[in-house]
This record gives C-alpha cells, structure tokens and sequence, in this order.
C-alpha cells in the first residue's frame, strides 16, 4: 500500500583559483535574430565559481567522509554498515537514524565505530531526530578537516555531489542534481537526481564549493535519489553541541518517543484543520484526498468471469518513519471497495460482502516486539441516515508507551446487491487522536439515492 515504504540503507571543498599564468577566457558573443539589434556579451563565469573536477572535490574531502559500522557485541562483527561525516572539530559527526536505530532500540546488544580508512574508533550517540532521520555520533579525539553545512537550499538545477560507502566498497563520489523539495510530502525531503545506493545512508551531499546541502537518506532506484534537508541537520547538530552530557539509553527512548508524540499531533492537528472532501464512487460518497500530502488512485479489473465487480479508490502518504528494520511508523493511509452484482442475488452478495470485510488490511509493519495485538470493538453505527457496521483496532507500542496504530473497517449495510467497504489505517498516533481521526473518516460516508 505504502509505495514510498524504503529506507534503502544508503548515502565537497573549496574550488582552486586559476593559475596565475591562466589568460582570461574571452567573452561568449551570443547572436540575437532580431535585426537592427546589437549582439549580446555575456561575461565569463569566474573559474572559481565553477564546480571542480569530480576526482579533485573527491581528493580534498575524502577523509571527512567515514564509514559507521554496527557491531554486534556477542560476535564482534558488523551488522550493518552506512556512511557518516564529520561537521565538527570535535568529532562530531552526522549520519541517518536508520543506520544507528540499534543503538538506541537494542544498546545492551550493539555499539558502533567508525572506518576513517586509516584507523578504526569506537563512537558514541549524542542526538537523533527520528522524524528526519538523522543522528548526531561523536569520537574522542578531535578532527582537522570537517564539513560546512550550508546556511540555505541552492537553486533547482544545481550540480551536486553525493559521498558515501556503497555496498561495502569504500568512498564513492555520485554527481547528480538537485530538484528541490519534494512537493505536498508529509516529511521534507529533498528530490536528488543521482545514483544513492546501499552504504550511502548518512553521507553528505554537496555543493560544489564544498558545503553539505543534504545528507544521503533513500533512494526509489532508476536514479531517483533523497535527501534530508540541510536545515534539519542544522537544527540537530545545535541540539547535540548545547548538551552537557551524552545521554543515556533511557534518555534516547524518551527523546524518540517525545518526537513522535510531536509528529502525530502535526499531523492531527492539519488533517483536523481540513475539509474532508467528497469522492464519488458509484452511488456513494467516500474520503478523498483529505490532504495535499495524500497520493490517491482508482482502479476497476475487468474479467468477464467474474459476477460483480470491485472499484477501489485508495489514498496513502507514500511515507514513513522509521524506526527499527522490522518496524514502521507515522503513515496515513485508507482504502475504498465498491461492490456490485447484477448477477448474484442477494443471500450469495452477503457472503461475499462480508468475505470481503473480515479480510485483514495491510497493516503498519511491525512485530510481536514492537507491539501488542490488536483490540477491536464492533458495532453498527447510524453515519447521517447511512446504517455501517465498524470495526475499530487498536494496538500499543511497546517501546513508546502512548503510541497506538490504528485500524477501522467499516461496510455500507443499505443495499441487497452494492455497497462500500472502507478502510483507515493510522500509524504511530495517540488513542484520543485516532479516534477523533476515525470519527471524522466514517463522518465522509453517505449515500446519494
């Protein structure tokens, strides 16, 4: 359901000035069609403001790029691999949360180092923004070269530079472009056209002067490449320097848990502050896209053998948080079936129908670890003249205790031979916001005859 579910584990200095012996490029002389008009002259580019060589951006800033290595503490060997970069003189260093989730998840059971090529040094976790995926670690000693995080986005278009450890292979230089923000995402990210691959989570990417505009976070293949803004890892990298101490592993716990409690109340609060519209679908009214954030679909198959027919119409927000490999978090997502026969007669419809609503909808991922079993409660409910049967499902975070996904099932029970089912699912949300969520979903039912 969730196309967008893909944490793929992932991932430049200043331009040399000419020689002094290099003569001034001559002006380009652009010819203008329109008669009578004079020629234009366009200035050269100064050569400094070109971006450099990729092999000369990849000499001057390679030992700022670091592989992390997750180490399991029985075996002593990695686990999982990403890539990190230093930003500070002090051994700070940012990275993905997805590459460090072990640590705060299973502490007891991983640590993690850094492969700066020449030596091997243990790190500890100072900060995550588990939202953007990001996280602060730190080494002891200090560090000579270090990266500057841009203070703005650059313009769409620009050439750009992504750096990390690809599938093990050591430091990898891609050039790509960047496009911008990804436009009505529920979490920012930054469209990079440009080749990220498995190693590369947490690598910079950067401008051609040097300066990181973008860590390296997921990738949808076929060059389609994204990136966690820069500000963002701005705004941690400040949270981690004015720290006393590093926290411990109940303090990261909290600290996560504090973020997503924050999250699902952003997005209650802009799904509540909306209009749900009104999608037609047959002879009903559903959900439609209740927020730009939303991606939403139809489609009717056609086979002749079959005597009824099935039209869905299903949003998503295409994206999630993660939090552990095996568990997901901070989705929006329902699905609507219209049913209709005009071959089966009403008792042989019944059964299909409610075939069709005991079925289990794709659920948020995540496991007997990560949360309890579902606890539903079932009734028939009276939406505006329109008799439903629903479904409501809730199970508990073990972790984050607060934290609930949800599930409600809801049928049309107004026809002999047609009728909606209808699904939401809601991921990493309060008992009370999910409730009011699902109050106000069943509210978008009605029947037009």
């Amino acid at each position: 359901m969730f196309s967008f579910l893909l944490v793929a584990v992932l991932a430049q200095g200043p331009v040399a000035p000419p020689a002094p012996s290099a003569s001034p490029a001559p002006p380009v002389v652009l010819p203008v069609p329109d008669a009578g008009v004079a020629d234009a002259v366009v200035p050269p580019l100064p050569v400094a403001s070109l971006p450099p060589a990729t092999h000369e951006l990849f000499r001057r800033i390679q030992g700022r790029v670091a592989q992390v290595r997750i180490i399991e503490r029985r075996s002593g060997t990695k686990s999982s691999i990403g890539s990190a970069f230093f930003v500070s003189a002090k051994g700070h260093a940012l990275t993905n949360y997805h590459v460090v989730s072990d640590l705060v998840l299973h502490p007891e059971d991983y640590t993690a180092e850094l492969d700066r090529g020449d030596a091997t040094v243990p790190v500890r976790l100072l900060a995550v923004d588990v939202v953007s995926d990001l996280a602060v670690i730190q080494v002891d000693a200090p560090v000579s070269d270090y990266f500057k995080l841009e203070e703005h986005e650059p313009p769409q278009g620009t050439r750009l530079f992504a750096m990390g450890n690809p599938r093990d292979l050591g430091t990898t230089i891609v050039e790509g472009t960047y496009n911008g923000l990804v436009r009505d995402a529920l979490y920012e990210r930054v469209h990079f056209t440009g080749a990220i691959n498995p190693g590369m989570s947490g690598g910079p990417t950067l401008s051609g002067e040097g300066g990181v505009v973008g860590v390296n976070v997921a990738t949808m293949g076929n060059q389609v490449g994204f990136l966690v803004p820069v500000a963002r890892a701005r705004a941690l990298l400040d949270r981690a320097l004015a720290q006393e101490a590093p926290p411990d592993s109940a303090a990261l716990l909290t600290s996560v848990k504090e973020q997503l409690l924050a999250n699902q109340q952003r997005i209650t609060d802009r799904l509540m502050a909306t209009d749900l519209p009104k999608q037609a679908l047959g002879e009903y009214r559903v959900p439609g896209r209740w927020n730009p954030f939303l991606k939403c679909w139809g489609d009717t198959p056609h086979d002749p053998e079959t005597p009824y027919t099935v039209t869905s119409y299903q949003c998503s927000s295409e994206e999630d948080i993660f939090l552990s490999s095996s568990h997901r978090t901070g989705v929006v997502a329902y699905l609507h079936q219209h049913v209709e026969s005009q071959k089966l007669g009403a008792m042989r419809f019944s059964a299909l129908y409610s075939t069709l609503f005991s079925q289990d909808p794709d659920a948020v991922a995540a496991t007997r670890e990560d949360v309890t079993n579902f606890r539903c409660t079932s009734e028939f409910v009276d939406v505006k003249g329109l008799t439903v049967r629903a479904a409501l499902c809730l199970r508990a975070y073990r972790r984050f205790p607060g934290l609930y996904d949800l599930v409600l099932r809801a049928a049309t029970l107004n026809a002999a031979t047609r009728g909606v089912d209808t699904s939401l699912t809601l991921g990493g949300f309060s008992a009370e916001n999910a409730r009011k969520l699902a109050r106000r979903y069943l509210e978008g039912l009605s029947w037009t005859k």
